[in-house]
């Protein structure tokens, strides 16, 4: 008997769901007036109508609804723009709101955390801070002339891996070990001046530094149900941001040293300037320089561990 009315009070809550996601669908689609798209599906939405070729059903669903489609994805709305007019159209409209990234659920970080240290994920891009983190990146960091004089680094880097390969002759080598060296190494330069890893260092730490790499960018491309429903965001049911919370502050530990180090004994090197001389001159502390020297990394490479 309690087994009976278990049920059916979990399939009566399963039908007031079903019909509250129906109202709600409707009611939001007739308030805004969105444009055609596949019938969803109740809660889930029409996340079972993309298959595994995203790009493919997005244009079948153009074919059959024209260059604007809406989708819902779990409770989230999905405007797509299928066309080179539509999409110039939405973008000369709403250019400010566009103009912002958005971040994806598996940061580890909350809205006012990135806003304090972030530029790219940022949520105000009018205020002091956000103007004169660009304005560092864009004079100091990636302007043409930091570029060309940054040039000699990873000159030097492929030399010396070509001299490296060039000392294994006749020997056995693991290729994809002394490439990520080479371009670990190149990056910390950019950034610290120095080698993290080196060619004939420990191969753990190589091994342990690429595998944390790899871990970070399974997680950024797994499905995260809090993509789909925002309201499981804080409690995490895939542990996703836990574990890459844990991945980046094990990242941040490779460098923290030199960071430390620069700040007691001030800059080291004179004439060209690395990434954490123009941290620490313009006033950074360690989180900060942390996830600024992340996120320049992957800009200046665009994650070049792929082809490893």
């Amino acid at each position: 008997m309690a087994l009976y009315l278990l049920l059916l009070t979990f399939a009566i809550t399963i039908l007031i769901v079903i019909t509250a996601s129906r109202f709600l669908s409707t009611a939001a689609a007739s308030k805004h007036r969105l444009p055609p798209g596949p019938k969803p599906w109740p809660i889930i939405g029409n996340i079972p109508h993309l298959g595994k070729q995203i790009h493919v059903s997005l244009q079948r669903f153009s074919q059959l609804h024209g260059p604007l489609i809406s989708l819902r994805l779990g409770s989230q709305l999905l405007i797509v723009a299928s066309s080179p007019a539509a999409a110039a159209e939405i973008l000369r409209t709403h250019d400010r709101l566009l103009s912002a990234r958005y971040v994806t659920t598996i940061v580890p970080y909350d809205i006012a955390e990135l806003d304090r240290k972030a530029i790219v994920w940022s949520s105000n891009c009018n205020n002091e801070r956000w103007k004169a983190f660009r304005s560092m990146f864009r004079n100091q960091i990636f302007s043409a002339r930091a570029i060309e004089s940054q040039a000699s680094v990873r000159e030097r880097k492929v030399a010396q891996m070509v001299e490296y390969l060039d000392g294994k002759l006749g020997e056995p080598v693991r290729i994809g070990e002394v490439v990520f060296a080479t371009i670990f190494d190149s990056l910390s330069n950019l950034m610290f001046s120095r080698d993290c890893i080196g060619f004939e260092s420990n191969s753990e730490t190589a091994k342990r530094l690429k595998s944390l790499i790899w871990r970070m960018m399974e997680l950024g491309t797994k499905t995260n149900l809090a993509e789909f429903f925002p309201v499981l965001r804080k409690l995490d049911p895939q542990g996703l941001r836990r574990e890459m919370f844990r991945c980046c502050n094990e990242l941040y530990s490779v460098w923290q040293p030199y960071v430390t180090e620069r700040r007691e004994r001030g800059r080291e090197r004179f004439g060209v300037e690395d990434f954490l001389d123009v941290f620490l001159e313009n006033g950074l502390d360690d989180d900060q320089i942390d996830w600024l020297t992340l996120v320049s990394s992957k800009e200046r490479k665009k994650i070049q561990f792929y082809f490893l």
